[in-house]
């Protein structure tokens, strides 16, 4: 009868143990992910107008900045939800706005957008 009751505890010990383990590199949160690189870039500021707007994306036709250098055009801006809570979002709208050059790789994003 001992023998049944310590066979059984052994094996409850032992299913106890097993159990889905440790979490896999696979299955790592959003949160856990490296946060991009900041550019430490000099900001500039010019004025436009809001041409197309997809997502984090904004095409500006804009009066361009010497000291960019950017000439006067069209050019697309990686914009984040910070710099889009406060601007008019809507195209056509007049803008003033501040951008850098991206950390990593080509292109500008937008740093502060104002209605103007």
């Amino acid at each position: 009868m001992k023998f049944k009751a310590v066979f059984a505890l052994i094996v409850v010990s032992a299913l106890a143990g097993c159990g889905p383990g440790d979490k896999g590199q696979g299955s790592k949160s959003p949160a856990a992910q490296p946060a991009p690189p900041i550019s430490t870039a000099p900001q500039h500021e010019t004025q436009g107008v809001i041409a197309a707007i997809e997502g984090q994306v904004l095409t500006l036709d804009h009066d361009g900045a010497s000291a960019a250098p950017l000439a006067a055009g069209r050019t697309t801006f990686q914009a984040y939800g910070d710099v889009l809570a406060e601007a008019p979002l809507e195209p056509g709208a007049r803008v003033t706005f501040k951008f850098r050059k991206v950390a990593v790789g080509e292109g500008w994003e937008l740093t502060e957008m104002r209605g103007r």
